[in-house]
C-alpha cells in the first residue's frame, strides 16, 4: 500500500475512532439524563467495535512508521523526542483504555452512567487531542507529510 493509501486510511481511522466514542459519549448522557433506554442496548457493540478499532489503528500506525523510520534514520535521530512522545502517549492512553473497559463492564455502565463518563469523556477528549496532534504534528515532521482528509 503506498503512502498516500495509508495517510489517507490513518485519516479515514481517525473519523472512525472519534465518531464511536462521540457514539459512546452520546448514548451514555442519554442513559444518565434518562432519556435513553437500556433495552437492546447498543452500547456493548459500540464499546468492542472502539476496542478493536482502536487496536486495528494503533497496529497500522505503528508498522507504518517502524517502517518509514527504518528507511529514513536521520528523522530517528531528529525527531526522537517527538516519537518517543507518540509511544509513550500511546501506551498511557490504551493503557487507561484497557482499565475502563476492565473496570466498567455494560450492566455496571448502565447503572451508573454518570460515573462511567467522569472516566471515559476524558479518554475521548485524550483521543481527540491526539488525533488533532498526530494530523497537525506529528505526521508533518516525522512522516513527512499531512494525511490526506478523508
Amino acid at each position: 500500500m503506498g503512502a498516500t493509501m495509508k495517510f489517507r486510511m490513518f485519516s479515514a481511522q481517525h473519523i472512525e475512532l472519534a465518531d464511536i466514542a462521540r457514539d459512546i459519549v452520546a448514548h451514555v448522557s442519554a442513559l444518565a439524563n434518562g432519556t435513553g433506554a437500556a433495552a437492546r442496548d447498543p452500547l456493548p457493540a459500540l464499546r468492542l467495535a472502539f476496542s478493536r478499532a482502536v487496536g486495528a489503528h494503533c497496529s497500522a500506525e505503528i508498522d507504518c512508521l517502524r517502517a518509514h523510520l527504518e528507511s529514513h534514520p536521520h528523522v530517528a535521530a531528529e525527531r526522537a523526542d517527538m516519537i518517543r512522545r507518540f509511544h509513550d502517549e500511546l501506551l498511557a492512553w490504551r493503557g487507561s483504555l484497557m482499565d475502563c473497559n476492565a473496570h466498567w463492564p455494560a450492566k455496571r455502565v448502565v447503572e451508573s452512567p454518570a460515573a462511567f463518563l467522569d472516566v471515559f469523556t476524558p479518554l475521548a477528549d485524550a483521543l481527540y487531542a491526539r488525533l488533532r496532534w498526530e494530523e497537525q504534528e506529528f505526521y508533518p515532521k516525522v512522516l513527512g507529510r499531512k494525511p490526506v482528509s478523508a
